[in-house]
């Protein structure tokens, strides 16, 4: 049930989930599928709505590192899943033993539920290929999600459930600790009017983010400065991407095996190339994963018609914004503003081409279902440039902090300090030492470098930015001087307050975060229901209406 513009009393034996996006909807509808009652507070409005998304405005120390925060998240129901481009990929079983307080076995069981979750088929992440090599990997998959929008893909269970109230426009602002019990005693939320309530339930979860659950956090500090540790808001984590080779195929048809297909659950799929994790750790390495990707659109010297007509396409205001996350199509951009009489060029050479390809490009993307996920454009070269994603390692000086500004609702705004270290670099310098030993090793090609030996390091520096994937600011750790919450995404120090964000990950690994985020959403409901049903939680009072009425 969807509520907009009025706070209805939470359920006295309920759970108050903050956040309306991918971890926030998983939780109150793993809640509800086990009889919990459940109020959602959205933050935002049902759709886009500038004010709102305003509130999530920061500072941030180095643009060039961080995305800003108006492509980064999105307030409202739904969330960040409005922007987000649909790839599920699983964490490896190194991964685990980067400081998680449990191992793979732990999530395993909920991860064909977040698939469903996330509409992306059966939990299959592998396909065997004929190639082998005892250091690389080619047959790990990433899945993609069908619907993406996950207000989308629930719509039914978020306006029809009389036992979740979604509050439209209901921001939470800060979290009372008792200071003698530690026990959360009330949330404190408000609406852009003005008007603030004080609430109470059994239990309440943090799910609106990695950022914004952090900030509300720091926030609630303030006046409390002993409140969740000295963890808090540091190591923050995304990853490194970027190219600095090709990756050259030898055999005819190599290529084609790392192209977006259909697997047998409906849902589209492609390799990814990965290392071994004894190569890893024998090596000293952090975690990567890499495909074959095409020329960078901004760049007309790789002369192809469609490529060109692709950059064109995603570089017109309107066409642009829905054809492809934004978060993707600014990638897709970089370089090529200057070049567009060129880009021009390469369609009017190839217009035959250029036509037949869009024709079916958009067809397989629009009109097909599955719809396609991304292009691939095969060449005769057998030539493509290799795209890393890399694992970032905590660093201590990498934080979020609260800044000088306030937002429209007076909460303190951010200052974001992402921080890359060599390390991180040289990493993935070395991972494409392997990656070429490999596919020599395999048969299947060879690396040719695009950048010289001693500019290596510098131009993965160069190209690492992130800010889509908000890990590590409320890590987990089985020590509560060591992290934020414990292996149950509980806080450490406060029974009854939960994190359900990615930024609980201790690590990053080579993933995207949304299909673990989805998994751990998931597993606490289990455990929170759990608690509920035995009884382990006593009642809460019920919440004291309009605490202030301003404006």
């Amino acid at each position: 049930m969807i509520v907009n513009g009025n706070l209805p009393t939470p359920d006295r034996d309920g759970v108050i989930v903050v956040g309306a996006g991918p971890a926030g909807i998983v939780q109150a509808l793993e809640l509800r599928r086990q009889g919990i009652p459940v109020t959602m507070l959205a933050g935002g409005a049902d759709g886009f709505d500038a004010g709102f998304q305003a509130l999530a405005d920061a500072e941030i120390a180095d643009a060039g590192t961080h995305a800003p925060m108006a492509v980064a998240v999105r307030r409202g129901l739904g969330g960040t899943s409005a922007l987000w481009g649909g790839r599920c990929v699983a964490f490896d079983e190194s991964d685990f033993a980067r400081g998680w307080p449990f191992g793979p076995e732990e999530v395993a069981p909920w991860i064909a539920r977040a698939t469903r979750y996330l509409d992306a088929g059966e939990p299959v992440f592998s396909a065997p290929l004929g190639a082998a090599d005892p250091e690389c990997r080619f047959d790990q998959l990433e899945r993609w999600s069908e619907g993406r929008d996950l207000r989308r893909i629930h719509a039914a269970a978020l306006e029809r459930d009389p036992g979740l109230r979604v509050c439209l426009g209901t921001v939470a602002t800060s979290l009372d600790i008792d200071p003698v019990s530690g026990r959360l005693g009330t949330l404190v939320a408000a609406t852009r009017a003005g008007v603030k309530w004080r609430l109470r339930a059994r239990a309440i979860v943090l799910a609106c983010g990695g950022l914004e659950t952090t900030r509300l956090m720091l926030a609630s500090r303030v006046r409390q400065p002993r409140l969740f540790g000295d963890a808090l808001g540091r190591t923050y984590m995304g990853h490194l991407e970027g190219r600095i080779a090709e990756i050259v195929f030898d055999r005819p048809g190599a290529d084609r095996d790392f192209d977006f297909f259909v697997d047998a659950g409906g849902r589209y799929v492609r390799r990814r190339i990965t290392i071994d994790p004894e190569t890893q750790h024998r090596e000293g390495l952090l975690n990567l994963a890499a495909w074959p990707d095409n020329p960078a659109l901004g760049d007309p010297a790789h002369r192809s018609a469609i490529l060109s007509l692709a950059y064109l396409a995603l570089a017109t205001p309107g066409l642009g914004a829905g054809l492809a996350p934004e978060a993707i199509r600014r990638k897709h951009l970089e370089g090529g503003a200057a070049s567009v009489s060129a880009h021009l060029g390469n369609v009017l050479r190839g217009a035959p081409e250029a036509v037949r390809e869009a024709v079916r490009y958009l067809w397989r993307r629009y009109a097909a279902t599955p719809h396609l996920p991304g292009f691939f454009i095969a060449n005769k070269a057998r030539r493509y440039a290799l795209f890393y994603h890399a694992e970032q390692s905590p660093n201590p000086q990498s934080t979020v902090r609260l800044g000088e500004g306030r937002d429209a609702l007076g909460m303190p705004r951010l200052r974001i300090d992402l921080r890359y270290g060599e390390a991180d670099a040289r990493s993935v310098v070395a991972s494409h030492a392997i990656i070429d030993r490999g596919l020599r090793r395999a048969g299947l090609g060879r690396l040719d470098y695009t950048v010289a030996e001693a500019d290596r390091l510098a131009s993965v520096m160069d190209q690492a930015t992130d800010g889509y994937h908000q890990i590590g600011t409320t890590r987990m750790s089985a020590d509560p001087a060591q992290g934020v919450v414990d292996r149950d995404c509980r806080v450490h120090g406060t029974p009854n307050l939960y994190v359900a964000s990615s930024s609980v990950f201790p690590s990053s690994g080579q993933a995207n975060p949304t299909l673990l985020l989805t998994a751990l959403s998931a597993r606490l409901a289990g455990h929170l229901a759990a608690e509920l049903q035995r009884g382990e939680s006593p009642p809460a009072r019920p919440h004291e209406p309009a605490l202030a009425a301003e404006g």
